[in-house]
């Protein structure tokens, strides 16, 4: 290498080691504090949990800027959860909490942050037995509708006894027009079917759920369909304007025999939009012809009001815990 290169790269070790220096001192100051302060030792594992993550975070940048410093790559930041593989998940939410518009909660996690995407998790995603991946329709990219789509999020978490994911992961369209395209879904589903499988690689014994709402059912139809694959146990279409075939049997799902279920409620204007023959995106998976499970819908329910089903959530419930969603409702 050139001296110049060299002694950046000497600079960036110099400046790793400075940091490295600090987040071990606060590492030894909070056991300090676990042995003096009575009741301090929970609040010490996870301050200690992050102080770790950090650490990841430093150690992968480090490594990085070296890269950049030493070969002729490209300076692209990651922007999936697989672009990150070596990294668990404390430490991935770390590194997007440096460019996401999410207020750090407690109770979520970052997953990816870039590029127009959002994909949050809420719940242990590591350490939970199933994972409900929600995939949202029109308007989801609208900051302003993100603090109802993580209650969404933690409704279906706390219902299932397992973690949700909100999947944002790419620019929704903004109006009920702008939906009938289907190139959008197209794209989406691709990015998707990306995060399912960095799923099931991380976690190969998760029960997983995709559950697709109003245009969300498009994408997720997309990324079962066209030549992909969705690593999923089920796939639930709600609220559904089509899922961009004709027949469950068209939707490849890679699970422990999977299967699609589909439910709109009575009232849901989407009805209009798509008929047991025919739609812009497909016919109506609640149609006895498409070959889901159907579910009935509330009749008093309307397009947004799934996430306060009981006998819905209790269908989730169901399969995350591998039983019969139907008899689960009752």
């Amino acid at each position: 290498l050139p001296p110049e290169q060299m002694l950046r790269v000497a600079q960036v070790l110099s400046m790793t080691a400075g940091l490295r220096e600090e987040l071990d001192a606060a590492a030894r100051r909070a056991l300090a504090l676990a042995d003096h302060v009575t009741g301090a030792t929970p609040l010490v594992a996870l301050l200690l949990r992050d102080l770790r993550a950090l650490g990841d975070v430093l150690d992968y940048t480090c490594a990085r800027q070296i890269d950049l410093l030493c070969t002729p790559i490209p300076d692209e930041t990651p922007a999936r959860l697989s672009d990150t593989p070596d990294l668990d998940l404390a430490a991935v939410h770390e590194l997007n909490m440096l460019s996401s518009p999410v207020p750090d909660h407690p109770d979520v996690q970052v997953l990816e942050s870039a590029d127009g995407r959002l994909v949050v998790a809420v719940g242990d995603l590591a350490s939970a037995a199933s994972v409900t991946t929600i995939v949202a329709g029109v308007g989801s990219s609208d900051p302003g509708h993100l603090p109802a789509h993580l209650d969404r999020a933690r409704t279906v978490a706390a219902a299932t006894g397992g973690a949700a994911v909100l999947w944002l992961g790419y620019p929704a369209p903004g109006s009920v027009g702008r939906a009938l395209a289907q190139e959008p879904a197209r794209a989406a589903g691709a990015e998707l079917q990306v995060f399912q499988r960095e799923l099931a690689r991380r976690f190969p014994d998760q029960r997983r759920v995709v559950v697709g709402h109003s245009y969300g059912s498009v994408v997720a139809g997309a990324a079962a369909s066209r030549g992909g694959d969705l690593y999923t146990d089920d796939l639930v279409l709600i609220g559904s304007p089509g899922a961009g075939v004709d027949h469950a049997g068209q939707l490849t799902l890679l699970g422990d025999h999977p299967q699609v279920h589909a439910m709109t409620n009575p009232s849901d204007p989407i009805a209009l939009t798509v008929t047991e023959g025919a739609g812009v995106h497909g016919p109506d998976p609640t149609s006895p012809g498409f070959g889901a499970q159907v579910w009935p819908g509330d009749p008093s329910g309307n397009h947004g009001s799934y996430w306060e089903d009981p006998r819905f959530l209790a269908r989730l419930r169901g399969l995350a815990d591998q039983k019969n969603p139907m008899a689960s409702s009752e």
